[in-house]
């Protein structure tokens, strides 16, 4: 159940940016920043949390919410990979 939540996260987050980044590489730099070094911590402990809450797990909710922010670090470093690389996003 975990993978599925962490696949359907990180689909949606992928969805979410390409809409909002569409063609243009500097949106795609500044989603990669943000999804890398700001979102991981709110969604640590959101994750935590709920997971906490939900199961009444302690080290284990820790782990969870720890391996959605490390998955939230590597899409964001996916991000700006593109925005910095890829030849069909226009640079402005």
């Amino acid at each position: 159940m975990e993978l599925l939540v962490l696949a359907v996260y990180i689909a949606l987050l992928s969805f979410a940016v390409k809409l909002f980044a569409g063609n243009k590489s500097h949106r795609w730099i500044h989603a990669g920043y943000l999804t890398a070094f700001l979102l991981p911590i709110p969604v640590w402990f959101l994750f935590m949390n709920i997971a906490a809450s939900v199961t009444g797990g302690g080290i284990s909710a820790s782990i969870g919410g720890f391996v959605h922010a490390a998955a939230t670090v590597i899409t964001g470093f996916v991000f700006l990979y593109i925005g910095y690389t890829s030849k069909k996003v226009q640079h402005t």
